[in-house]
């Protein structure tokens, strides 16, 4: 009897642990005007991401866009796939990762021309793993992320700012706050890609997290500094 108590315990937490899953809903705005609206689901070790602009945005650019992330623990990608469909830019590839010959091999099913096998770190991520990774990481109050932006590898180095109270869908909320600067490590020209992640990844802006300061670190602001006017990226809605 106390085998079957012990194998029940054992189901149950392995189940609990397979069911885990989070979904947030994210507009980015600029002017205040919300153009493009993302939603990122977290669940069994697959991350799904799909940004639409919208209808006032898609007057000026359109942009219907799905990433799909399937990683192992602390959010190592072991493939990355893009389905990219803006105003006159289209992808539709896959990128998997090989961590015991650090090697990443791409796909283009548009264009074999951009079929490519590169070089990488052992601890790689894309932006999105990258930004689910970094929730738990800023324990440390400063570190760095290696991030493939479009096979070009970057360090992401992070600092803790301060905790900040915000108001956010959720009220009123301890926040921790912090600053990413990105190092191009490879040096390489960035390739045209989409306007959501690789446009974030650039050595002379800073982008800025808000964590919630609890167990859940949930992403509830996010600020691009860039000119004229920053972008800005905040939590619309969240679930568990």
């Amino acid at each position: 009897m106390k085998l079957v108590y012990k194998l029940s315990f054992l189901l149950f937490i392995f189940f609990a642990h397979h069911l885990y899953s989070e979904q947030y809903d994210l507009a980015i705005k600029y002017l205040g005007i919300s153009v493009v609206n993302v939603k990122i689901s977290d669940s069994n070790n697959k991350l799904t991401v799909k940004a639409k602009a919208t209808s006032i945005a898609s007057i000026a650019a359109k942009m219907d866009n799905l990433y799909s992330i399937e990683y192992i623990d602390n959010y190592l990608p072991i493939m990355y796939a893009k389905k990219i469909n803006q105003k006159d830019y289209f992808e539709d590839r896959i990128t998997t990762y090989d961590r015991i010959n650090l090697k990443a091999n791409r796909t283009s099913f548009l264009d074999a021309g951009k079929d490519c096998e590169y070089n990488i770190v052992k601890p790689i991520r894309d932006f999105f793993s990258s930004l689910l990774y970094l929730r738990n990481a800023i324990d440390d109050e400063q570190g760095e992320i290696w991030l493939d932006a479009n096979k070009l590898l970057w360090k992401a180095k992070y600092e803790v700012m301060e905790k900040e109270t915000i108001k956010c869908i959720l009220g009123k909320l301890r926040t921790i706050k912090v600053k990413i600067d990105f190092i191009n490590v490879s040096g390489g020209e960035k390739e045209r890609s989409d306007m959501l992640t690789n446009n974030l990844v650039n050595e002379e802006r800073s982008l800025y997290f808000w964590f919630s300061d609890d167990e859940r670190r949930i992403p509830v602001k996010a600020k691009f500094v860039m000119k004229p006017f920053p972008v800005t990226w905040k939590l619309k809605n969240y679930k568990e």
